[in-house]
């Protein structure tokens, strides 16, 4: 009777599920490192942050390999304009140690000078990584990454292509790059961007993985990676985005042990988010970092797809007559205005055992 009360707020977590709050990208991004990173005191502090502006999906997802070890950085979105009080202050908190790379703050996109001062002013060394055009940009992180990481082989046999014009297939990329720090190149959808190509020419010993449907790259891109690279060359799609999200938490390749390889009842943590929120789907692709090591999987803000239930219920654990871990968990991105309450309900009864 409590839920019909004016004043009645629902709980936010669940046994099996933690709401990750925010009702704009912003802060729900400052939750988000404040999840995985509780204090500046912790043994795994971030060594850096990675700035990047909040105005096209495209920077936080190519930005993404930088996140792994050896560098282990946040992704910080920011307006490209002005640095709200909020996100300076929580960089602030991060305190990022400056071990292990060139700069405190990693400037990635289109970001104004102002900014920039801002932070130098307040004791951050920067340095800027790419420049605004975002399929360059990824060929600059590709380098960045591999000039940062080049005593560590993670990350190092494989690249992964995703479109640079459809953002709900290209997003789950990021986990599995954080995850591993594997580099990520923009492709379009009937054409291969010539710095993409020059790339995979250059490192046409690596591992090619192509992220999405033929609807977002076609099979024409395909064969021409396929004509490029002398490795193994994979798609990893999808009849609709749910899908594409789904099959790249089963994914495995031997060849590189690429993949979150998410096939067995050992009791698993996902990141449930909604299709068409980018910016907290990105900010949360830190949770494939550290912590739990979890995959994205998409939902609505109502609803839980078939295809969604049918895979979690295949990998979570049978019920035993005395409980005992492996549990399963997951972190819903979003507020209640993103991702309801009764969505929250449904997912703890799929996760529950």
């Amino acid at each position: 009777m409590y839920s019909d009360l004016p004043c009645y707020i629902p709980a936010i977590d669940t046994v099996n599920t933690t709401r990750i709050l925010g009702d704009d990208p912003l802060t729900f991004n400052n939750y988000a490192t404040k999840v995985i990173y509780p204090s500046s005191k912790v043994k795994w502090r971030p060594n850096a942050v990675i700035l990047v502006p909040l105005n096209s999906y495209h920077y936080g997802l190519l930005a993404a390999p930088l996140i792994h070890f050896p560098i282990n950085a946040p992704l910080i979105f920011t307006n490209s304009n002005y640095l709200s009080e909020e996100t300076f202050n929580e960089i602030i908190r991060l305190s990022p140690t400056g071990k292990n790379v060139p700069a405190k703050v990693l400037i990635v996109g289109p970001i104004t000078k102002l900014i920039e001062l801002q932070l130098l002013n307040a004791g951050l060394s920067t340095i800027r990584i790419t420049g605004s055009d975002p399929i360059y940009a990824a060929s600059e992180a590709m380098e960045f990454r591999y000039k940062m990481a080049k005593n560590s082989m993670e990350g190092k046999k494989d690249i992964m292509i995703v479109s640079a014009e459809d953002f709900k297939e290209s997003i789950p990329a990021a986990y599995y790059s954080a995850h591993m720090g594997v580099p990520i190149l923009f492709t379009y959808k009937d054409k291969l961007p010539e710095i993409t190509k020059e790339k995979l020419i250059k490192y046409n010993d690596k591992n090619i993985f192509v992220i999405g449907s033929k609807q977002t790259i076609t099979d024409h891109i395909f064969n021409e990676i396929c004509s490029i690279s002398k490795s193994k060359v994979d798609r990893i799609g999808g009849d609709t985005p749910y899908e594409v999200t789904i099959n790249f938490a089963k994914y495995y390749s031997p060849e590189s042990m690429f993949g979150f390889n998410i096939n067995t009842k050992d009791g698993w943590t996902f990141c449930f988010g909604a299709t068409n929120n980018w910016a907290n789907n990105l900010s949360a692709c830190i949770f494939a970092h550290l912590g739990k090591h979890s995959p994205l999987l998409y939902i609505e803000p109502l609803r839980i797809p078939k295809a969604t239930s049918e895979y979690v219920l295949s990998v979570k654990p049978k019920e035993t007559p005395m409980p005992k871990p492996p549990f399963m968990h997951g972190f819903i991105l979003g507020g209640f205005n993103h991702i309801s309450t009764n969505m929250q309900i449904e997912l703890e009864e799929v996760l529950n055992i």
